[in-house]
């Protein structure tokens, strides 16, 4: 009797291979961690974090990983075009087939630009290479950096985020805003010393202020207070991540982290 072979038949089967110290704990290889982390590059699995601190190597091919994952994330949040709910109103009621064609000739249009915007984030984070921390070692240089780096994108891609679409985020974080009044004009996740974090950006009387929240799993040092020449910034430890806002306005650095301790919430 011939047994029908169906797709499922020739799905991939994950090799897990475990090795047992002389102590008696488990240690997984290179290879399963290297599995794991293609199925989630922001991994907190205990044994994935040691393995990370341990071996430069894998800590690299992780960063790759959550950039690449962070930029395809960009790429598809494609912008709603411009007037389309006008443009939507003044369409005359059609039959059908006439709408059945116009949807297929809209879904086209919007497909070819979201494909090659994804491409060209996949294939432009591949060079990507990661911060030069030899001479980072606290979170405030480290916020520093990342204000300085994605100064240009955030000017770009600013604007008006709700603050629902804010708290899906912070949820990822046992967070959330509680009737936060600021505008919020800009929300990405981001990484910090390969721990997946939040990047957010207020909007204030003098032009914006930037805001991170980041997991106490973050092998960073932890500073209250820290400058350059353009920003300011300070750290706030908060019940299950560190808070950093930095700002080239010493205004923003008293009035944001009062409203923060009242208004972001962690869950217990």
């Amino acid at each position: 009797m011939l047994i029908p072979l169906t797709p499922a038949c020739f799905a991939p089967v994950t090799c897990c291979v475990i090795t047992l110290m002389h102590n008696g704990s488990l240690v997984m290889d290179n290879l399963t961690l290297q599995q794991i982390l293609l199925v989630n590059p922001f991994s907190t699995e205990p044994k994935v974090l040691a393995a990370i601190a341990q071996d430069p190597d894998l800590a690299q091919f992780a960063f790759e990983l959550q950039q690449q994952h962070l930029a395809l994330d960009d790429a598809l949040q494609v912008p709603i075009p411009p007037m389309l709910s006008e443009r939507l109103l003044q369409i005359p009621t059609a039959n059908n087939a006439q709408l059945a064609k116009a949807s297929t000739k809209i879904q086209r249009s919007w497909f070819v630009p979201l494909t090659m915007a994804a491409s060209i984030a996949l294939f432009a984070t591949l060079g990507i290479q990661r911060y030069n921390n030899s001479t980072i070692s606290n979170i405030g240089e480290h916020a520093l950096a990342h204000v300085h780096k994605e100064e240009a994108k955030l000017l770009q891609q600013a604007s008006t985020q709700s603050l629902a679409d804010v708290n899906l985020k912070l949820a990822s974080f046992d967070a959330h805003l509680d009737n936060w009044q600021d505008d919020i004009i800009y929300a990405r996740y981001c990484t910090f010393e390969g721990i997946r974090s939040l990047h957010l950006a207020v909007k204030t009387a003098t032009g914006y202020a930037t805001i991170f929240v980041v997991p106490q799993q973050a092998e960073l040092d932890f500073v209250a207070q820290f400058s350059d020449q353009q920003y300011l910034g300070l750290a706030m430890a908060m019940p299950k991540a560190n808070i950093v806002i930095v700002s080239s306005n010493i205004d923003d650095l008293q009035q944001l982290p009062k409203k923060l301790n009242e208004k972001l919430i962690f869950s217990a």
